[in-house]
């Protein structure tokens, strides 16, 4: 019997744990693991799985990719009357029935926890066995669609370690791991909470993994742990191991920030830069909203903890919104968009609320009169706090806090900006407004074009100067050299004199200033001359006495 796992991945870089795990456990039937994207042809999906001429194939499902993959099982059915499909994941697991109705060419679906069941149903179908006593299965008897009892949530430690050598072969790809199941806590809009036990591996494995992450040179590693420090002693164990053994992998942890105690930031003090990067979900810091959706966070303790946090300057800090929450309006985001941009994070990623299946707020629908979109992912348009008019302008709000504020191409210009005005959302508000009266939002905008509208929109003394300093400084944006001949004149007058070298420019000593010139360029900014350093990316202001001494 030949066995199929696959999966439509969101994008290339991303890798899919559950079909690794599962596989790992089945390890008898030799399942062969096939891997695409969204993105991928659907024509040649289905033809690459074709030729495989499997006897069972299983799909992991998501919000992301569940239309394309039932219209590919379909095609698959359709070729191959004789083809046992299999679905599994949070998609298909609370609605499997229904899903099985108006997807005839769907055999089984697997509801949950997918290891034990897997291998169960697996084990049916190769020995032609009943399947009643297959765990957590819906499937088809005689015309009628059947349901068996979900299996109970195992211990982690049943379950080996699902990767091997090929993961050197995983070149620019995300590997995921997963070292505790389950989350304490019960939030309306997740699924993670609705089993309140949490299995967590032994500490003792999951340094032996880790460390098989470190010694293969995966870059990065991104723990699934809905909340990785909900156990703060295993936690602050890990962080030490990963420490003492640190190399050049990053790990990406989501945390809660409530856990993260003094203990930990001393433990954390003593991380290299580039070995951790935390996420922690804020997602509104309007108290009724916190309070109805389940989280458990004092938003001021929040902000002490966080701070802490980024005063060790070297870890990476992703913070989390949701718009679309109970009680959370366009005017109440707002603030709750300032309370949390205010802690300077270096990502903020602003989402919107997915009424998923299964989740609280879902079965809240009507009582919030929320309006969500009928297809995955589920969508909030709209409820009684938030016009969808409004969810669309902050969906454009977003996608402009990517490009100036996550992308870092624009550090010194929000800087400058936060610091003028009133509210930073307010800030995105004004860039919006340029962006639509301009129809930017229906064509595409170079980097460079972009340093050029902000400079336009907002006139404050020396704010010209300072995106020029920060798309100086960018070495992805072009930037045309305004006095060229003027400064390279400057340059090799500065480059001369020895004593310049020592005190600005100490990693170019005894190096010919022809070839230094290559990594240097010069511009007037802020009423002075900064020299711009491409090998180091640093900005150095050139002292006054210099520039007049070139001047005479």
């Amino acid at each position: 019997m030949k066995v199929v796992f696959t999966t439509l991945n969101a994008k290339y870089v991303h890798t899919n744990l559950a079909i690794r795990t599962i596989a790992k456990h089945c390890g008898e039937f030799l399942p062969i693991i096939k891997e695409y994207t969204i993105n991928d042809s659907i024509d040649s999906i289905i033809a690459s799985l074709h030729i495989e001429k499997a006897d069972v194939m299983a799909f992991s499902c998501y919000i992301w990719n569940i239309e394309k993959v039932l219209y590919i099982c379909r095609c698959l059915k359709e070729v191959n009357p004789q083809l046992k499909i299999i679905l599994g994941g949070h998609e298909v697991s609370y609605d499997s029935e229904e899903i099985m109705q108006d997807n005839p060419w769907v055999d089984y679906i697997i509801s949950g926890e997918g290891e034990k069941a897997v291998k169960a149903l697996l084990g049916a179908i190769k020995n032609n066995a009943p399947l009643e006593n297959v765990p957590s299965l819906t499937y088809r008897k005689d015309q009628k669609i059947l349901s068996t009892p979900m299996c109970k949530s195992s211990d982690m430690n049943e379950y080996a370690f699902p990767y091997d050598e090929s993961i050197r072969g995983f070149k620019g790809k995300i590997i995921y791991y997963e070292s505790s199941r389950g989350c304490p806590f019960s939030c309306s809009y997740c699924l993670s909470g609705n089993n309140s036990r949490v299995s967590y591996l032994d500490v003792e494995r999951v340094k032996k993994e880790l460390l098989f992450f470190i010694e293969n040179n995966v870059p990065l590693v991104k723990f699934v742990d809905r909340t990785f420090n909900a156990d703060k002693k295993r936690a602050k164990e890990i962080f030490r191991f990963l420490i003492d053994n640190a190399k050049d992998t990053l790990f990406h942890f989501e945390m809660a920030g409530s856990l993260i105690d003094d203990e930990t930031i001393e433990i954390l003090k003593t991380a290299p830069k580039g070995l951790f990067q935390f996420e922690i979900g804020v997602q509104s810091t309007n108290e009724k909203t916190i309070k109805d959706i389940g989280r458990k966070i004092e938003f001021e303790k929040l902000k002490t903890t966080v701070k802490k946090l980024a005063d060790l300057r070297n870890i990476h800090i992703h913070l989390d919104l949701i718009a679309g929450l109970p009680y959370e309006g366009y005017e109440s985001f707002k603030k709750s968009f300032d309370d949390v941009i205010s802690l300077c994070p270096d990502v903020l990623q602003l989402g919107f609320l997915k009424l998923l299946k299964g989740s609280r707020i879902r079965g809240e629908a009507e009582k919030f009169g929320y309006k969500f979109k009928a297809a995955a992912p589920y969508e909030v348009m709209e409820n009684v706090f938030i016009t969808f008019d409004e969810l669309i302008k902050l969906k454009f709000i977003e996608d402009l806090l990517d490009k100036y504020y996550n992308s870092g191409d624009f550090k010194r210009s929000m800087k400058f900006l936060f610091e003028k005005a009133s509210s930073p959302f307010e800030v995105f508000e004004k860039i919006y407004d340029y962006y639509d009266k301009n129809a930017f939002f229906e064509t595409s905008i170079s980097l460079e074009m972009r340093y050029e509208v902000l400079a336009e929109i907002f006139d404050y003394n020396g704010f010209k100067d300072t995106v020029k300093a920060d798309r100086l400084t960018n070495r992805k944006a072009k930037m045309p050299y305004e006095n060229e001949a003027q400064f390279k004149e400057w340059c090799f007058e500065f480059l001369k004199n020895e004593e310049n070298i020592k005190k600005y420019l100490p990693e170019f000593s005894g190096e010919a200033p022809r070839k230094i010139y290559k990594n240097l360029r010069f511009e007037e900014l802020f009423d002075g001359v900064y020299m711009y350093v491409v090998k180091s990316g640093e900005l150095v202001e050139i002292t006054k006495d210099f520039i007049e001494a070139v001047a005479k």
